[in-house]
């Protein structure tokens, strides 16, 4: 990553939902038969909501709604949904859009996608600066961005492991742990700073941290004393996570993500970005960085 940066590019984001485009990647699905799949657009609502949507709209459970992952709300959306079960949806329900439809021969689960293309207007922002500053960041921290870590869920997911939030229905319980995974990634890179430690666990090439639980791999060295040192500083210990190894055991992340296939066009409002980037990473990463 880059330590000479040049000056960011300021302006506004998400002024309104159509500001932030977002398109799963890939546009089909696997080829087959038996379950039902639907690419859905929709705006200002996230992918649970959509989820509960087709589930009653089809007559089963919410668990029968397949997707690859979860999405912003405030933004303008394609996303796929498969359907379980042998009622498909005559009608959308209101607000969301049907793009496309087919079968193929299994669920959609969580990764099950190529990443997503982005295309967002920064208003008030500095076109000629963001098309100089954009070649340096192809490469960027893989912060998790707001959406996952805000609204109190990573407290939440801490009161879980502690055994303090029972009551929580499973949806709940299972994302507020994620988030409590996500806010220790930001954590892990925040101390490190960007920088190269001994004991790195590496997947193509790159530095990997920690989505902390039971069953993650460890590194060695200086990695393993910061990752240690952070989640002692949680006061969350190996016993609690192996509690719910079974629905978060753990894994691990690339610290630098790569932005693909970027580009800079100027409008009169500001600029916009269009970018690919790969499954989990976040376009708002990417923008702390480039404004």
């Amino acid at each position: 990553m880059p330590t000479d940066q040049p000056p960011g590019t300021g302006g506004r984001y998400k002024v309104s939902n159509d500001d932030f485009r977002v398109s799963e990647l890939p546009f089909g699905c696997p080829k087959g038969r038996g379950v039902r799949w639907y690419r859905v657009r929709r705006s200002g609502r996230d992918t649970p909501e959509v989820a509960r949507a087709l589930a009653r709209a089809a007559g089963v459970e919410t668990e029968d709604v397949g997707y690859a992952g979860l999405k912003d709300r405030d933004a303008t959306t394609e996303q796929r949904f498969t359907l379980a079960g042998p009622r498909g949806i005559r009608s959308m329900p209101p607000g969301l859009e049907l793009v496309a439809q087919g079968e193929t021969r299994a669920p959609l689960r969580p990764g099950d996608l190529d990443g997503n293309r982005f295309s967002i207007l920064v208003r008030d922002g500095d076109a000629t600066i963001a098309a100089r500053r954009i070649v340096e960041l192809a490469r960027f921290p893989n912060r998790f961005g707001p959406q996952r870590v805000a609204n109190g869920l990573p407290e939440l997911g801490h009161e879980v492991l502690l055994g303090q939030s029972e009551r929580l229905d499973p949806q709940r319980r299972r994302f507020a742990l994620i988030a409590w995974q996500a806010a220790g990634f930001n954590r892990v890179l925040d101390a490190r700073g960007g920088r190269s430690l001994g004991g790195d666990l590496m997947e193509h090439g790159v530095a990997t941290g920690p989505l902390f639980g039971a069953r993650m791999r460890w590194p060695r060295g200086a990695a393993l004393a910061l990752e240690e040192g952070v989640l002692a500083e949680s006061g969350i210990s190996l016993d609690h996570l192996d509690r719910v190894a079974h629905i978060v055991p753990g894994q691990r992340r690339a610290l630098v993500a790569h932005a693909i296939d970027a580009a800079i066009r100027p409008v009169p409002e500001g600029y916009w970005l269009d970018v690919t980037l790969g499954p989990g990473i976040y376009a708002t990463s990417l923008l702390q960085e480039l404004l």
